[in-house]
């Protein structure tokens, strides 16, 4: 298990806006499937399949709602035609958020939430831009092996048609 870290205080408010994520994917796939552990299940599918590819995080509205409801869909289907695949949890995933080395905390705020590339990365880091490049693909690869363990094989696949840090 792993040492829990301290937040620091963006990717605190960060770690906020995914579990108000959560909550609200799982209220409405609840709604939606009249079973509250299907609507879990779900739900925990969707936020890690937005972890799969993190820097929709810097979107709020369509763009970001839109990717939610693409993953959502697909899971709602699966799960009313009785498809749905059983992996991960919340209580786990949010528990990996949670103690997410600062170093990959700062990365993930700079580069997926406020959009910084790699020179402003390296300006905020303190780095080079070789260096700030190599935490950014550090961090990304954290973040995807995050989402494989809530993510059946073939939805991680489909979720990451493209490079990790699309």
């Amino acid at each position: 298990m792993s040492t829990p870290t301290s937040l620091l205080p963006e990717y605190d408010a960060w770690i906020k806006r995914v579990c108000a994520t959560y909550d609200a994917i799982t209220y409405t796939c609840h709604h939606r499937l009249g079973n509250r552990r299907l609507a879990e299940q779900v739900s925990v599918q969707v936020v890690a399949g937005l972890l799969a590819k993190p820097k929709v995080f810097r979107y709020f509205g369509l763009p970001y709602s839109g990717r939610i409801a693409r993953l959502a869909e697909a899971r709602l289907a699966e799960a009313q035609e009785g498809r749905l695949a059983d992996v991960g949890s919340w209580p786990h995933l949010l528990r990996e958020l949670i103690t997410l080395p600062p170093e990959h905390q700062e990365v993930l705020v700079f580069t997926c939430v406020q959009g910084d590339d790699d020179e402003h990365l390296a300006s905020n880091l303190g780095c080079d831009t070789q260096t700030a490049k190599i935490r950014r693909h550090s961090t990304m690869e954290l973040m995807h092996g995050l989402a494989a363990c809530a993510l059946p094989p073939t939805i991680l696949h489909e979720v990451n048609d493209h490079s990790i840090e699309d």
